[in-house]
């Protein structure tokens, strides 16, 4: 008998790179269009996943300037809730222009996430037989303990209609969301990760410390 396949095919994976909050840590400036080794950080978590190819499409969710994120090429999407209402309004915001069975969530302030992310999730997802895949990780060596990271999610459709449904009673956080529904945590502790993999950055200082790490790839 052969053994079951935990691959789900780049085509039926859409994702959303979130950058539609407020950047209220930096001062308000948008988050997604500060530099990061000569790209705006949105546009360079959009390259670094396409580059992996392992999503058949993507889009960007921002709230603010769009003609700046359209310039980087991809589909900028804004939110459809008004007041900044956090990233599960990016979530319903990927779900509005996905058309595969599979959206992939990624925040544009963790830009040195490992480069087989996609197949990672979407392994355990299978092998788990859940509807959510979310990522678990160090957020630095200092930190070397796993932390959930919630807008790293890999979502079945089946979940779409219940996130709406959340997200109009009010709802707001992921976690909370996701555990209603199959849960799978995918551990980013391999001994190929970066323990820096998943740092986000908060503060303008933060951005700049990691930008200077050159031995990240």
């Amino acid at each position: 008998m052969a053994e079951p396949s935990y691959t789900i095919p780049a085509e039926d994976i859409s994702a959303v790179v979130l950058a539609g909050g407020q950047g209220s840590r930096m001062g308000g400036v948008d988050k997604g269009l500060q530099p990061f080794r000569g790209q705006a950080l949105a546009q360079h978590a959009a390259q670094r996943l396409w580059s992996s190819h392992s999503v058949g499409s993507l889009a960007l969710s921002a709230n603010r300037n769009p003609q700046a994120y359209a310039a980087f090429g991809w589909t900028v999407v804004p939110d459809l809730l008004e007041g900044f209402q956090g990233p599960l309004a990016g979530f319903l915001a990927g779900w509005s222009v996905c058309r595969t069975p599979y959206l992939l969530t990624i925040p544009c302030d963790t830009p040195l996430f490992p480069h087989d992310l996609v197949a990672h999730m979407a392994a355990t997802l299978r092998a788990q037989q859940a509807r959510i895949a979310m990522a678990c990780a160090p957020e630095s060596p200092t930190q070397p303990e796993l932390r959930r990271q919630p807008a790293f999610c890999l979502m079945h459709r089946s979940v779409a209609d219940d996130l709406q449904r959340f997200v109009q009673e009010g709802g707001r956080k992921i976690g909370a969301w996701a555990q209603r529904h199959p849960l799978a945590l995918v551990p980013f502790n391999r001994p190929q990760d970066s323990p820096w993999a998943f740092t986000n950055v908060n503060t303008l200082d933060d951005l700049h410390a990691l930008e200077c790490r050159t031995e990240l790839p």
